[in-house]
């Protein structure tokens, strides 16, 4: 028995030695161009941003200042971009014009290096039929909790191979987990309660917050394998109630890109490098390339997409659901949350 238990020791301490945490340094891909830009069918105008990639590690952002920029199409009309500030670049209002069935690319000259893109059609855009939600319960690190999982349902356009790109933003308004019950006034070194009249309604309106932010997480969808090219009960963003999102008034704001099959192929490989992200089996990292290219030097990279999509938009609103919240208590002890009010110099 004893050495049957020594074993079993030592082969758990084998598998614990086997265990290291992994930080790969990655520095291929470090200072490299990226772009992000987009034209549409909707009136311009269209903003382009150029950046330096960075390490994995390494939160900042270099923007590419001094470049110039030209979104053309393949009637020959075309126009340059005007650096709006620094890396954003930007048409002209009255400019260019996305046109469905037209070709469009963009050329970018940084110092002595020309980088294009292919010509991508602009496609029709598919109307979206309808957006609903479901309560739905999931399991997360911090538990299983209840939410809603929203779900789209796009029109069919009668065309064949037809790929779709969803991003996201989402608008909540939410009460903080203190409330004002003081106001401190700077220059006379007072404190008056909230329940003067003369500041109860400037401290209402700060009671209540209003929060707006892009969703990052990537949706797409193709139905090159279907007869039709409608899209049915496709499932897109769920928050559940581990969060204040839903607790007064929930906004979500939903931009439907029909687009072409290449676009489809690099935002398809970069979500599921997101999703493998952190899993025991998950590949190692690369960098997808985006659709420009060095015209002198294929070698050369330039990182992002240039996208060229029809758009559809659709907004949903959403009160406070029949859901258990979890109520983020800050603890039992007594805080007072203060508003100063500063002299005007």
């Amino acid at each position: 028995m004893q050495i049957k238990i020594l074993v079993f020791l030592i082969v758990i301490s084998l598998f614990q030695a086997c265990i290291e945490e992994f930080s790969p340094k990655i520095t291929a891909y470090a200072n490299l161009p990226v772009i992000d830009g987009t034209i549409t069918n909707e009136p311009g105008p269209y903003i382009v941003k150029l950046s330096k990639s960075l390490a994995v590690d390494d939160l900042g952002y270099f923007p590419v200042t001094g470049a110039n920029i030209k979104i053309s199409d393949n009637l020959n009309t075309e126009e340059t971009l005007t650096e709006i500030k620094p890396g954003v670049y930007s048409t002209d209002s009255m400019g260019i014009r996305g046109l469905v069935g037209r070709k469009y690319r963009i050329t970018v000259k940084i110092e002595d290096k020309t980088y294009q893109s292919n010509f991508e059609e602009l496609k029709n855009p598919s109307g979206i039929d309808s957006v609903y939600t479901k309560i739905e319960s999931k399991e997360t690190a911090e538990g299983n909790f209840e939410g809603l999982q929203f779900y789209i349902n796009a029109e069919d356009t009668n065309d064949k191979n037809r790929y779709f790109l969803w991003k996201l933003i989402e608008t909540y308004k939410y009460k903080p987990g203190l409330q004002v019950e003081y106001l401190y006034y700077f220059y006379s070194d007072s404190i008056a309660s909230v329940e003067n009249d003369s500041i109860n309604e400037f401290v209402n309106i700060n009671n209540e917050c209003w929060n707006s932010e892009k969703i990052k997480d990537i949706y797409t969808y193709s139905t090159q394998n279907f007869t039709d090219s409608k899209v049915n009960n496709f499932a897109l963003h769920y928050v559940n109630t581990d969060t204040k999102k839903l607790s007064e008034k929930y906004s979500l704001l939903i931009n439907q890109y029909s687009i072409t099959e290449d676009a489809y192929e690099y935002w398809n490989e970069i979500k599921k490098q997101n999703a493998e992200s952190g899993s025991l089996y998950t590949t190692q990292p690369f960098q997808t390339r985006g659709n420009l290219v060095n015209i002198d030097n294929i070698d050369d990279i330039i990182l992002g997409y240039f996208m060229v999509a029809g758009i559809s938009k659709k907004r949903i609103y959403i009160d406070r659901p029949h859901l258990d919240f979890i109520e983020n208590c800050v603890s039992s002890y007594d805080y007072y949350l203060y508003l100063i009010s500063l002299p005007i110099p």
